[in-house]
């Protein structure tokens, strides 16, 4: 469910700089920048219709039309479109660099990251916000570090995702961006709730729906209503948790939000099994079965037919069940890094419902996958543990050298110092040196003729 969570942050895009408004943008393009948060369904169909002005714009210009193109598929979950936007607009911009570059660098990683291609998107993250460093944009960087926040928690370093976004919290504080304080405030209130502090979640989830209330931004207020809805159900509040999908629901309805709708559905679904209402869970699953297609991932068509394969155990409808572990496993057309954790859940399924079956045989075997499948899993996550610390140790030990190069320059310059001071010193003295002995050479120089004067006063004074 943490995935499923994740998914429905949308990424929030921002607009481009004043002086690429100012030079070429069509007034109508940049009036769709300010409706895709509340009408993307329509911005979409407008920019669809003006297709025909594309190839006569400049490069800028169409990679502006690109980025907003991405932007719109991906509220509308079609995340294969949007890559190949986001790819076609970066390779307009290939010789440049700009925040709209960041930005579509960002729109490659997010459609990445719900392919569950998570280090293709991490990588994607980092470009942009590395450029954004560079172009000193706190805003670009802010977003790409809350990108990378969300990745790094999906490949189980929770730990280090909370402490990244505690960081941007207390940056977003000081910028006082609502854009970003929401959706800081959003990923903070989703890794609360997932490592089970639900409070914490609640208070986040809470400030952040009432920032994109502000903000007007209807899907992104919708994806936060869906987190409070989860996080409600995990404290077993499972009233509260349905009236949040309700609003959910409601609130996707009149936006003719048919992403939104499936999740919606899918809640009230999980929920409704989850209180033991097992018929209603069915008949909300079968609902959001009619959305199923206007989600371009095969995660979510796997997650989706094994909560629906659950459901038809709790019925005991041992064959339906399985047809849906089935459909399942077809979903599973291309390895994904995240999706181990939902195969082996499908497995184990699988292997529970054999044994119903009386097919003990299968049964084990499936089992047998299981374990082999979780026992990779396991390796694998300690192998990244192991590069994560090597990577530390790497750094800690690159640290250290400069720490011990910074030491020897500074040594050197107390060296230089020290060499200077006794030259000065020197110099000092032989001044001094040289002063005293003109000093003296002056007083005998004084004494000697003092003497040949007297010398010559008493010659003069003797009598012939």
């Amino acid at each position: 469910m943490k995935r499923i969570c994740r998914n429905l942050l949308l990424l929030a895009c921002l607009n481009i700089s004043a002086a690429l408004q100012a030079e070429s943008v069509p007034d109508w393009l940049l009036e769709l920048d300010r409706m895709k948060h509340q009408q993307p369904e329509q911005s979409l169909a407008r920019l669809t219709e003006r297709q025909s002005e594309f190839a006569s714009q400049p490069d800028s210009v169409k990679a502006y039309w690109l980025r907003q193109q991405a932007a719109l598929f991906s509220s509308l979950g079609r995340h294969q479109q949007q890559q190949q936007a986001a790819r076609e607009g970066l390779k307009l911009l290939q010789d440049t660099e700009s925040a709209l570059k960041v930005e579509l660098w960002y729109e490659l990683g997010y459609a990445m990251e719900m392919q569950v291609q998570l280090t293709e998107a991490l990588q994607h993250y980092q470009q942009g916000t590395a450029l954004a460093t560079l172009l000193d944009d706190e805003k670009l960087i802010l977003r790409g570090l809350i990108n990378q926040a969300a990745i790094i928690s999906d490949q189980n370093n929770d730990q280090q995702a909370l402490s990244l976004l505690k960081d941007v919290y207390q940056r977003a504080e000081m910028l006082k961006d609502p854009e970003i304080l929401a959706e800081v405030n959003a990923q903070l209130g989703l890794m609360y709730s997932s490592l089970a502090f639900e409070d914490d979640a609640v208070e986040f989830l809470l400030r952040a729906l009432g920032l994109y209330q502000q903000l007007g931004w209807v899907k992104n207020e919708i994806a936060v209503l869906f987190n409070l809805a989860r996080t409600y159900s995990y404290q077993t509040k499972y009233q509260l948790a349905l009236d949040y999908f309700n609003q959910m629901l409601q609130r996707s309805l009149a936006a003719n939000d048919s992403v939104n709708l499936y999740h919606a559905y899918l809640g009230l679904a999980i929920t409704s099994a989850e209180m033991g209402r097992t018929e209603a869970a069915l008949g909300y699953i079968e609902k959001a079965e009619q959305y199923l297609t206007h989600l371009q991932s095969s995660y979510h068509v796997q997650t989706h037919h094994y909560e629906k394969a659950l459901i038809y155990r709790d019925l005991e409808q041992t064959s339906l069940a399985m047809q849906q572990v089935m459909l399942a496993e077809q979903a599973a057309r291309q390895p994904a890094e995240q999706a181990d954790h939902v195969a082996l859940a499908i497995t184990l399924l699988r292997a529970e419902l054999l044994a119903q079956q009386d097919q003990y045989q299968k049964a084990y075997l499936a089992l047998h996958d299981f374990i082999e499948g979780f026992q990779k899993l396991r390796n694998k996550e300690n192998e990244l543990a192991l590069e994560h610390m090597r990577l530390e140790f790497d750094s800690e030990r690159q640290q250290v050298r400069t720490s011990l190069l910074e030491a020897e320059n500074e040594l050197k310059a107390l060296r230089l110092q020290e060499v200077e001071r006794k030259r000065q010193i020197q110099m000092l003295w032989l001044a001094i040196l040289g002063g005293t002995t003109l000093i003296l050479l002056g007083i005998v120089l004084w004494q000697f003729s003092r003497r040949a004067s007297k010398t010559t006063k008493v010659s003069s004074d003797l009598p012939l």
